[in-house]
C-alpha cells in the first residue's frame, strides 16, 4: 500500500476554502485586479522560461566527484538548465539537505507552499513523520469551520495562485508511504517539476526543450540512465546505486511524450533481491 500527498494538492485545497470563505468576494476581486496589473512587470522580471538550447554533455556526474553541497545551484534559464542541474547533484543528499523553498529560492522559481502551510497550521510541524496525514486532517477542519484562516495566511495564497497564473515551472514538494505486510511503514520526500497552465499551453501542453518527448533526452540522460523494463520509466540513479540516496524518474506515455519529472529521496521500493534500484 502506498500513499502520495503533494504540496501542491494542498495548496489547490487551501486557495478552494479561502475563496469560498465568508468575506472573500471583495478579497478575491483584489487579487484578480492585482493578478492583471502585475503581469506586466512580471513578463520583464522572470521571463517565460523559454526552454534554452541544450548544452553540450558535458554534466559533471560522468567525470568528477559527485558534489557535497548545492553551493553551485543557480538562477534557470528554462527546462533544460533546471534538469542538467539536478542530474549534476543526483549523487548529493544537498537536494533533499536544504529546505523546500530554499531549492526554489535558488532555482529561482516561485513557491513558498511551505511556508503558506506554516501559516495555516502553525501547530503542525513539518518534521512530524504524520506531517501530511495531519495536514489532510486540518483541511478537513477548515472545511467544516472548525478553523480558520488567518488573514496573513489569506494573502500568502492569493499571492501564490498569482504566481501560478504566470507562464513558469514549478516545482512541487511530497512525501511518499508504502508498508508491506507486517512491517514498519517506509517513506521518503520527493520533489516533482510541473509546470503552471499558462506554460503548458504555450509549449504544447508539455515541458519543452529537451523534455517534450523521451527519445529527445540530452545525451548525458541516455548515458548515464537507463530505461525500466515493462515500465514507461527513464531513471537516473545515483552512481553508487545506492537505494538510500536520490533518484531521478522521468514518466512518459505511450506516444513517448514526458508526463512527469519526480526526484526521489530515497527507494522505498527497492528489492534486495533484485540487487539494484
Amino acid at each position: 500500500m502506498k500513499n502520495k500527498t503533494s504540496s501542491l494538492s494542498l495548496l489547490v485545497a487551501a486557495i478552494m476554502l479561502t475563496a469560498c470563505s465568508p468575506g472573500k468576494e471583495d478579497k478575491t476581486k483584489e487579487a484578480g485586479a492585482s493578478a492583471a496589473s502585475s503581469s506586466a512587470s512580471s513578463a520583464s522580471s522572470q521571463s517565460d522560461l523559454q526552454p534554452a538550447a541544450s548544452a553540450p554533455d558535458n554534466v559533471k556526474q560522468a567525470e568528477s566527484a559527485p558534489p557535497s553541497n548545492c553551493t553551485g545551484l543557480h538562477q534557470i534559464s528554462g527546462i533544460d538548465d533546471l534538469m542538467q542541474q539536478i542530474a549534476e547533484h543526483i549523487d548529493s543528499d544537498c537536494l533533499f539537505a536544504l529546505s523546500h523553498h530554499e531549492l526554489e529560492t535558488r532555482f529561482g522559481l516561485p513557491g513558498d507552499s511551505d511556508d503558506i502551510q506554516r501559516l495555516l497550521f502553525p501547530d503542525i510541524l513539518p518534521e512530524d513523520p504524520d506531517y501530511y496525514q495531519k495536514i489532510m486532517l486540518a483541511m478537513e477542519d477548515l472545511r467544516y469551520g472548525k478553523r480558520t484562516i488567518s488573514r496573513q495566511a489569506q494573502d500568502a495564497i492569493m499571492e501564490q495562485k498569482r504566481r501560478y497564473q504566470e507562464a513558469t515551472l514549478l516545482l512541487t514538494q511530497g512525501r511518499e508511504e508504502t508498508r508491506g505486510q507486517g512491517e514498519e511503514p517506509k517513506r521518503t520526500r520527493y520533489f516533482e517539476v510541473s509546470a503552471t497552465s499558462a506554460y503548458l499551453s504555450r509549449h504544447n501542453n508539455g515541458f519543452g526543450g529537451n523534455f517534450q518527448y523521451i527519445s529527445q533526452l540530452p545525451g548525458y540522460l541516455k548515458i548515464h540512465g537507463e530505461m525500466l523494463e515493462n515500465q514507461s520509466v527513464f531513471r537516473l540513479s545515483n552512481r553508487e546505486r545506492n537505494p538510500d540516496k536520490p533518484f531521478l524518474d522521468i514518466h512518459f506515455d505511450e506516444n513517448g511524450k514526458i508526463t512527469r519529472i519526480v526526484v526521489y529521496e530515497k527507494n522505498i521500493y527497492f528489492n534486495p533481491n533484485l540487487g539494484r534500484i
